[in-house]
């Protein structure tokens, strides 16, 4: 198999599926860069740069999620083909979100205090609200794409873009200042539409002591290293906004916000191409020879994403910087241009990170952000203190290159091609 059989025109199973992938992506992308677009231009600096803070919060839980329960049921299901086992493993995924959403209900308050470092009960409460809908809607997401369910997943896709779409429109229209309003509204839809998941798959909600520990230990087996990654990525990642916000000065932290928000417009894109391509090299991954052959053909197309949004930068990253976020983002000069070089390189490399996960090597990402995070950390505090928000680039980019070529030089060297 590769990339150009998966997407013929003859094959008539995969191409609606794939169809149903990018359309309900398309519409993600823009629902979330119109919720930057209206937030950014609505609330105060200062206001954005507390939700851009939020959002950082929400994206590790999120992450720490799918890396305990979401990726490893997507890499393990193959092993469990029978009905019997399958329904067992759905049902101990679901069991394992509702016990993950207890202990971040009790963690949140501690998480709050120390992020904040300020004490607000309604506020804890709210956020709390928005994560923990926020990480149950992409956790339903994840399971459907895992079992390669596209047009379900195009549904609950289509639905919560909609609704959220309507909140935006409210908010633009109305110019309500109130983040809270937002806040409320969003964990509202994206509750609402899990809930729906889980009523509908309500009789798989038990538990039973049967398979349990056979089913952590495959988890875990894949999963200790994604959790491991996940906490480093997001060390390497999310540092930024809060080395700002502790060293410069927190209106930077909006500006952040917006400029990796126009530069990452394609992110739902890759993760659309991404959850889908990752059944499809799991199916392969005993036969190094065919996962190569994979890559090879998925790099051209990567490729090619890379190059549009590298171009897009250069050529009109200011005039859509803008043209989205007006005068109180505009004049960022060269800022601007960063994050899509940034972005290029991680679409670039996409492919060997969806291979290295097919074949359950996680453990190599864990490994290689080690010293990521260390460069993120050292590097970004000297660069952030030098040069302020131009730091934060600096680090990214050098990061980001290191992170890549070393994971795929570990590649090249585990399946010996």
């Amino acid at each position: 198999m590769n990339f150009n059989s998966i997407i013929q025109i003859k094959n008539s199973k995969e191409l609606p599926k794939l169809f149903s992938v990018l359309l309900d992506q398309f519409f993600m992308s823009v629902t979330t860069f119109a919720t930057t677009i209206i937030l950014a231009r609505t609330y105060d600096v200062l206001v954005y740069a507390d939700f851009v803070l939020l959002i950082t919060l929400t994206v590790f839980v999120l992450g720490l999620q799918s890396a305990l329960i979401s990726k490893p049921y997507a890499i393990n299901l193959n092993d469990y083909k029978d009905s019997k086992r399958s329904i067992d493993y759905f049902q101990f995924a679901l069991n394992s979100k509702l016990i993950f959403t207890v202990i971040i209900l009790l963690l949140f308050p501690i998480i709050y205090f120390f992020s904040f470092k300020e004490w607000n009960g309604p506020d804890v409460l709210i956020f709390s609200f928005f994560i923990i809908s926020y990480s149950s809607y992409y956790f339903v997401r994840e399971l459907l794409l895992s079992e390669r369910r596209t047009r379900q997943n195009m549904i609950y896709g289509l639905l919560c873009s909609g609704f959220l779409i309507v909140l935006l429109g409210y908010i633009w229209f109305f110019n309500v200042s109130d983040i809270f309003v937002y806040l409320v509204s969003a964990s509202t839809i994206y509750f609402g539409l899990s809930l729906v998941y889980y009523v509908k798959n309500y009789r798989f909600i038990k538990y039973t002591f049967s398979n349990q520990v056979h089913f952590w230990k495959a988890n875990w087996h894949v999963g200790k290293w994604l959790v491991g990654g996940n906490f480093l990525f997001h060390i390497s990642s999310n540092i930024y906004p809060w080395l700002l916000l502790f060293i410069v000065d927190k209106k930077d932290v909006a500006i952040l916000g917006v400029l990796l928000s126009i530069g990452s417009i394609i992110s739902p894109l890759l993760k659309a191409f991404g959850s889908y391509l990752l059944p499809l090299f799991v199916r392969l991954n005993t036969d190094f020879n065919k996962v190569s052959d994979l890559v090879k053909q998925c790099f051209w197309f990567f490729g090619m994403m890379s190059i549009i949004v590298l171009a897009t930068g250069f050529l009109f990253g200011e005039n859509l910087m803008n043209l989205f976020f007006g005068e109180k983002y505009a004049n960022l000069g060269l800022l601007v241009i960063f994050p899509f070089i940034i972005q290029s390189v991680i679409i670039f490399f996409q492919p060997i990170k969806i291979a290295l996960t097919a074949i359950k090597r996680t453990d190599v990402d864990f490994w290689v952000y080690i010293p990521r995070s260390i460069i993120a950390v050292v590097l970004g505090y000297f660069m952030v203190s030098s040069y302020g928000i131009y730091g934060v680039f600096y680090t990214m980019f050098l990061e980001n290159i290191f992170y890549q070529v070393t994971q795929y030089l570990i590649y090249r060297r585990i399946v010996s091609i």
